[in-house]
């Protein structure tokens, strides 16, 4: 072959009609697909050959095989024209008008105590989307179930290699009870102390109820506690802490209020439990519609600056 040119750019389309005869199996079937003629495809790659130096193709009268090295290059041009498409996409998603339906899924008490105002928010923006809400505790299937995104705590790994999880923040748990109560029982001053407090806690499949707490120095102590009351919902446990039933760990957003408030006390405020990372999952970012997208932004921003309070 002629000699070898390879410094300068790569020409983009050259790459792209390589890759499609490659994957067409044909010059003939390359070009319907690119709109040219396969003369003129034929000479496209003959002319990529030429100034590359080598043999990419082999041809005969029945078929197209690659040679080694147009294996390799392939690989790379494939990698490149992808890239290139992906480019391309992003910005034809961020110049497309939001619309169609979103199905979304998280816990029962995220879309009780935060998710609310900024689905309203998102709707009143996006004026031309639809969206479903699945309000529920349990880990629900992405890609089986037909949803576009979830809002999960503790994740585990994907059910699914296509799905991307994306870290929000923190979430943070606090250890509280009535004042009351606490006027009544006493106010514990170390963990081991709660052990003679009555409590309730979330529902847990095991027997293991136990609150883990940290102090400043990074001391860690485990507590076992037997709930008088465990149930799956929140609010209900919230209420059991506010009517002097026991000591309980209630999310922050759902007590934070309450506390301000002087209805319910930090027990053991130099000790804190462990706070749940919050996610958001969605399918691969690449072929997201523009009303998937939008809504994944629009929740991440106002759900990080949640956490970050």
């Amino acid at each position: 072959m002629g000699a070898t040119h390879r410094s300068g750019p790569q020409d983009l389309n050259d790459l792209y009609l390589f890759s499609l005869v490659v994957e067409q199996g044909s010059f003939t079937a390359a070009s319907r697909v690119a709109g040219l003629t396969t003369s003129r495809v034929s000479r496209r790659i003959a002319d990529l050959e030429e100034r590359l130096g080598v043999r990419l193709l082999h041809r005969t009268t029945r078929k197209l095989a690659l040679t080694p090295i147009g294996e390799q290059y392939y690989q790379h041009c494939r990698a490149i024209v992808s890239e290139a498409e992906a480019a391309a996409e992003v910005v034809e998603h961020a110049q497309a008008v939001p619309r169609g339906r979103v199905r979304v899924t998280c816990p029962a008490l995220t879309a009780q105590s935060e998710l609310g105002p900024i689905i309203t928010e998102f709707m009143q923006r996006y004026p031309e989307v639809q969206l479903s809400l699945l309000a529920t505790d349990r880990m629900v299937n992405l890609i089986d179930e037909g949803f576009d995104v979830a809002i999960r705590f503790h994740i585990q790994p994907l059910e699914d290699s296509s799905l991307v999880a994306r870290t929000l923040g923190q979430s943070r748990t606090c250890l509280v009870a009535q004042p009351a109560f606490l006027d009544r029982n006493g106010r514990p001053e170390q963990p081991g102390d709660l052990a003679q407090l009555a409590s309730v806690g979330k529902t847990r499949h095991d027997a293991g109820y136990a609150w883990t707490l940290t102090n400043a120095a990074g001391k860690t102590i485990t507590v076992p506690h037997r709930p008088r009351l465990d149930s799956t919902d929140w609010l209900v446990l919230r209420q059991a802490v506010l009517d002097g039933l026991g000591v309980g760990a209630i999310p922050d957003e759902l007590c934070q209020q309450d506390i301000e408030a002087g209805r319910l006390e930090i027990v053991l405020p130099d000790w804190h439990l462990p706070g749940d990372s919050l996610h958001i999952v969605y399918i691969s970012r690449r072929g997201l519609i523009p009303a998937v997208r939008t809504f994944i932004d629009h929740a991440a921003e106002h759900l990080t600056e949640l956490c970050d309070q």
